[in-house]
């Protein structure tokens, strides 16, 4: 999965009386979200949390456009 994603950063440790993994990648859009969990969930029987975020540069254009609405 972890060239799939190509992420910034991986991490793995406990989590919820279980194993954790936390990847940060650059998802450039929101329904390329079924491929990647899917195959965590079939595949694995995964647990899957999804926390999306944002740069600061994202989030002045999300602002901008805001304020222009």
């Amino acid at each position: 999965m972890a060239e799939l994603l190509e992420p910034e950063a991986a991490y793995f440790g406990p989590g919820e009386g279980g194993q954790c993994c936390t990847f940060v990648f650059d998802m450039q859009d929101s329904p390329l979200l079924p491929t990647i969990a899917e195959p965590l969930f079939q595949k694995l029987g995964a647990k899957i949390e999804i926390q999306p975020v944002m740069n600061t540069e994202d989030m002045q254009k999300g602002l901008a456009a805001l304020q222009k609405g």
